[in-house]
């Protein structure tokens, strides 16, 4: 028989692995300057079959032409992009449709904050962190903790304010609609409190959904001043409340808590279930967090979102039994899990009831 030669490609060697891994903050500027120039947003789209020439969008961008080429060559290759064959033409592919600003899947917002300077120079400070295991916020920023740096920043809060938006909003389009989120029912409660709540994007999207229940919209004075009550449907109360305070938590009959735990370690965290256990002991609560964290060597957001969160806040992204413990040391057990799309999201949803 004749012999064939094998059209599988070497894999990498472990250096190369590992030069690719360090390179990564340079992949992620050249995303990041993709998105702030509004290149992105003045490329033909995926599904377009025109391509464009560097100079042409340098014109709509108002931007250098042969920094663009420069920049869309390199974007090419890890498939934001589309080189034409004949070279020198360039379309989005789909990664480049969603870095637009009217994608309805955009996540432009999310890719200024997490790839900010900001975010850059904490992360610099990773081996201060390894030495000390605490937060190195101040070491990269000078502000103690992240609130107070966003109030002094205002750029960046917008960026932080943008991004949230727009997590919360693809969150929420799991919530309200059945098929992505199967087991999640909230048609028993009479009144449930979007605790943490910010904007109140969850509970909008999950009053579509359970339009019968009444809704609370729970966060600090400063956050709730914000919303416009009067364009919030006849069925939404706005209450101001700081968690860490039971006596400013408002009685409901669930709660929702969504990215709140992770913010916090443990003793914090308790004290939060605490309060509301305090309030309605018989309360159901809501958890989503990024999960389920799986075990050894599996790749997940989780994981990556623990180390942001300790070098930012002192908070968490837990394993399952780490979850247990805390809702044991805070009087309650866990009594279901929601899995979402199928488990292809990267949040999933716990339920918990008092012991």
């Amino acid at each position: 028989m004749e012999n064939k030669q094998s059209t599988v490609p070497p894999s990498p060697t472990p250096e190369a692995i590992a030069m690719d891994i360090v390179t990564g903050g340079w992949k992620a500027q050249a995303l990041v300057a993709f998105v702030k120039t509004g290149l992105a947003d003045v490329m033909p789209d995926s599904k377009s079959t025109e391509f464009a020439s560097p100079k042409d969008l340098a014109e709509k961008a108002d931007i250098n032409p042969i920094a663009v080429h420069r920049l869309l060559r390199y974007l090419s290759t890890i498939g934001v992009c589309v080189e034409h064959d004949d070279e020198g033409l360039f379309k989005n592919a789909p990664v480049g449709d969603v870095c637009t600003t009217s994608c309805p899947t955009s996540a432009a917002s999310k890719i200024l904050f997490e790839g900010s300077a900001v975010h850059n120079d904490v992360w610099g400070q990773m081996s201060t962190f390894m030495k000390t295991g605490k937060p190195v916020l101040k070491d990269a920023t000078g502000h103690d903790d992240y609130w107070a740096m966003c109030k002094a920043n205002p750029e960046h809060l917008k960026l932080f304010q943008s991004a949230m938006t727009s997590y919360s909003n693809d969150e929420a389009t799991m919530m309200k609609l059945p098929f992505l989120s199967p087991t999640f029912n909230l048609s028993s409660f009479e009144t449930v409190c979007d605790l943490g709540a910010a904007e109140g994007a969850l509970s909008k999207a999950i009053n579509e959904r359970f339009p019968d229940c009444k809704y609370i919209i729970a966060d600090l004075p400063e956050a709730v001043g914000l919303i416009d009550a009067k364009s919030l449907p006849s069925n939404f109360d706005v209450k101001g409340c700081n968690f860490l305070d039971k006596s400013t938590i408002p009685k409901a009959d669930a709660y929702l808590l969504k990215h709140i735990i992770h913010d916090w370690d443990d003793e914090a965290s308790i004290t939060i279930l605490k309060n509301i256990k305090y309030v309605n002991p018989d309360a159901k609560v809501f958890i989503f967090e990024f999960g389920p964290m799986p075990g050894p060597n599996v790749p997940h957001l989780s994981k990556l979102f623990d180390l942001h969160m300790a070098i930012t806040v002192s908070g968490h992204q837990r394993t399952q039994a780490e979850y247990d413990a805390l809702y044991e040391n805070s009087g309650y057990t866990l009594e279901k899990t929601h899995m979402l799309a199928d488990g292809n999201f990267p949040m999933y949803v716990q339920e918990i009831v008092t012991k």
